[in-house]
């Protein structure tokens, strides 16, 4: 659900400010100059996860309706999990995405991209009461248990197989040279999709696994390729590898062995429009769904942090954790 407006009657800001994302590495001094000028932001610097709470006690003690994230993926991650798990707000507030991390995949769909100086100002103008424009939609957020060592973990997007090596190649060899947004993970979705046309194991292998959607009664035994689970309209550019045609919150996509046909389809499949082959018959599934269940030991991600899931220790369960709204503001 989108609308637009301008309004000047505006909630007030609460401002999280990761110090150690890319951005906010080098941006900090000017961010914090801008917003001492704001009357109509709280701002906190978190410098680590344990520190977010607080923060979030403390904004909603100030009666702030809009909770701001400046940081990666991961910082949006970290804030949902507190929102979630036991959040300090008698009603949920907007949730503001500014561009502050290396990827920045969440706020390129549900937040604001471009320069994160620009961003920050816009922010500042809209919660000073001046006349700038807003759209608010809504997307759902994961919840993922099951993870070996961790509590629930919450966030927008879940990776495992080729995806988890396209994250390790990206930090290994693009991040190093400062390609960053959607160039970076543009760059190593090239190589990967290369190393699995060539059937390199570095890329291409299958990690034995079982999958069970929520509507199906039983799990079933697969090869995994590649799986993805969002609750995103978009991907790095412009990607919607996605093409469920049910009702569920989350998109869910994998391939498996044998993948056919791989170099024809995989264009269609990046757009979501995939040839009648792209199939099951020939490996690949796409479904929207409310809940999947996931057996296998290997790595995977959430918001490109990375984990591991055991047989032994038990299924991942990946949920729908709630609804938020998000906020974008600017011309």
């Amino acid at each position: 659900m989108n609308s637009t407006l301008a309004t000047t009657d505006r909630p007030r800001v609460g401002l999280i400010t990761n110090p150690h994302s890319r951005r906010n590495r080098t941006a900090l001094a000017a961010l914090e100059a801008r917003v001492s000028r704001c009357d109509g932001i709280e701002h906190r610097v978190t410098r680590d996860a344990s520190e977010i709470p607080q923060a979030l006690r403390e904004f909603a003690a100030r009666d702030v309706g809009v909770v701001a994230i400046n940081g990666g993926d991961g910082t949006t991650a970290q804030v949902f999990a507190a929102l979630f798990e036991n959040t300090p707000f008698k009603k949920p507030p907007t949730v503001v995405l500014l561009p502050g991390g290396t990827t920045n995949m969440n706020a390129a769909d549900a937040g604001m991209r471009g320069r994160l100086g620009r961003a920050v100002n816009e922010l500042c103008r809209w919660a000073d009461g001046e006349t700038t424009g807003e759209r608010r939609l809504r997307r759902s957020v994961l919840r993922v248990e099951g993870a070996l060592g961790q509590p629930p973990l919450y966030g927008m997007f879940l990776g495992a197989g080729t995806i988890v090596r396209g994250i390790e190649y990206c930090h290994r060899h693009v991040h190093r040279v400062g390609l960053v947004d959607e160039i970076g993970p543009g760059v190593a979705l090239l190589r990967a999709v290369w190393g699995m046309l060539r059937g390199d194991d570095a890329f291409a292998a299958p990690i034995d696994a079982s999958i069970r959607l929520d509507e199906e009664r039983d799990t079933r035994d697969i090869r995994l390729v590649i799986l993805l689970v969002t609750s995103l309209e978009r991907l790095f550019l412009g990607m919607r590898p996605w093409w469920g045609n049910e009702r569920g919150p989350l998109h869910c996509t994998w391939m498996q062995q044998p993948v056919k046909r791989l170099f024809r389809h995989i264009p269609g499949v990046l757009r979501g429009r995939p040839a009648a082959s792209a199939s099951p018959r020939n490996g690949y599934f796409s479904h929207d769904t409310a809940s999947i269940e996931l057996h296998m030991d290997a790595t995977f991600t959430i918001d490109g942090e990375l984990y591991r899931a055991s047989r032994a220790h038990g299924p991942l369960r990946i949920g729908q954790a709630g609804e938020l709204e998000f906020l974008k503001v600017g011309p």
